[in-house]
């Protein structure tokens, strides 16, 4: 049992007795020594309204954090003290400070996070500061990135806000939908507005802000319209362009497939558009091998009667893979003047497309009225 210890009350004498195995490692004595009476020197009487006596030692206290060198060797009345109370923590939170001063262990949860932050500022204990930001910052995940983000309001910490902001700006219209969106604070929904870079529309940002206003329907949102007015931005990500010859003729479905080992994301599309029609309804539908993997209706204010105009469609993130079979349908409502590219290429130096409708059993003639798509590569992940 290299690691067994035990304390025991000798009896009659009303003194501690601990009992060590020194077969076991220092970091294991050390946290036997959390809250235990053997040659402790200071008791702090810890909770708002049950208060619980824990057990400590100054020399242990004060090597870890300027505040208990200044608490035990100043003019404070508590330097003098054998017992300090501490009403404004609860003591599972104070057992975990402790056990993290004496033997560096910390059990982080989204639970005890809030808290032990608070705390390790008060104790000027920087390392836990340290583990408590890199906790946040590994925990960020597509699925809780609104709640983290939301959360950081409170600690500040610039690196969390940048990594929960590089993953909304890239798929925005997914958070815009998520159900956390509507309840996330002002401040933060104006830190993603003030984005220089997202990908979709103004007009799919005031419809998000539609959406949050219906849960704040108390406050006022002028100054956030404002800023998705005034702001210039741009989107994040670039423009694969399709080249070829234009045309007149009638448009068919896009059909493609990545030939490289490019996993691509997928944002949107560029449609071409040439009608009178004020607005135009654009149905979007995609597939995968042949399963539907995205479909959207998009009302477009068509602002240019005289000349070919390309419309910007922003839909949530699509992950193509490569060798999959994908396809592109536009439905457009009243029909445009046909525009479209014949036989369309791409230029691109690391993702290859084969852009047949071949593959979807058509042989006739390739022509689509796509102008390009908005999508960039996947990065590795960096590692934390």
């Amino acid at each position: 049992m290299s690691a067994k210890m035990a304390a025991a009350q000798s009896q009659g004498k009303g003194q501690s007795e601990l009992v060590l195995d020194y077969g076991g490692s220092t970091t294991d004595r050390k946290e036997f020594l959390v809250n235990n009476e053997f040659m402790s020197d200071v008791v702090f009487l810890v909770g708002s309204e049950n208060k619980q006596r824990i057990y400590a030692h100054k020399l242990l206290l004060i090597a870890a954090s300027e505040y208990f060198f200044a608490m035990f060797n100043g003019n404070f009345r508590e330097s003098n003290a054998n017992e300090i109370v501490l009403e404004d923590i609860e003591p599972k939170i104070f057992l975990a400070i402790l056990r993290f001063v004496y033997c560096g262990k910390i059990d982080l949860t989204f639970d005890n996070i809030h808290e032990i932050y608070i705390h390790s500022r008060k104790y000027m204990l920087m390392e836990l500061l340290s583990m408590a930001s890199n906790f946040l910052e590994r925990s960020i995940e597509p699925n809780n990135v609104l709640k983290i983000f939301t959360q950081n309001r409170f600690y500040g910490f610039q690196f969390v806000d940048e990594e929960c902001l590089t993953l909304i700006r890239n798929n925005p219209l997914y958070y815009f939908n998520h159900e956390e969106f509507a309840l996330i604070d002002r401040e933060s929904l104006s830190l993603i507005f003030s984005s220089k870079k997202i990908n979709c529309t103004d007009d799919q940002l005031m419809g998000a802000l539609d959406i949050w206003q219906k849960t704040h329907d108390t406050e006022s949102v002028d100054e956030l319209k404002s800023i998705i007015k005034n702001y210039k931005r741009s989107y994040d990500c670039y423009k694969l362009r399709l080249f070829g010859p234009s045309s007149g003729s009638e448009q068919n479905d896009f059909g493609f497939s990545i030939t490289s080992e490019t996993i691509v994301h997928m944002y949107g599309v560029g449609v071409f558009i040439k009608s009178a029609a004020k607005v135009i309804s654009i149905e979007v539908k995609i597939w995968e091998n042949d399963i539907e993997v995205g479909c959207d209706l998009f009302e477009y204010e068509n602002d240019d009667f005289v000349t070919v105009d390309v419309a910007n469609l922003f839909f949530e993130q699509i992950v193509l893979i490569p060798h999959h079979r994908y396809k592109i349908a536009l439905n457009i409502t009243p029909a445009v003047e046909p525009f479209t590219i014949q036989n369309p290429k791409i230029h691109h130096d690391r993702i290859k497309m084969s852009i047949s409708n071949a593959v979807y059993g058509r042989c006739d003639s390739l022509f689509c009225a796509i102008a390009h798509l908005h999508c960039k590569e996947r990065m590795p992940k960096a590692k934390k």
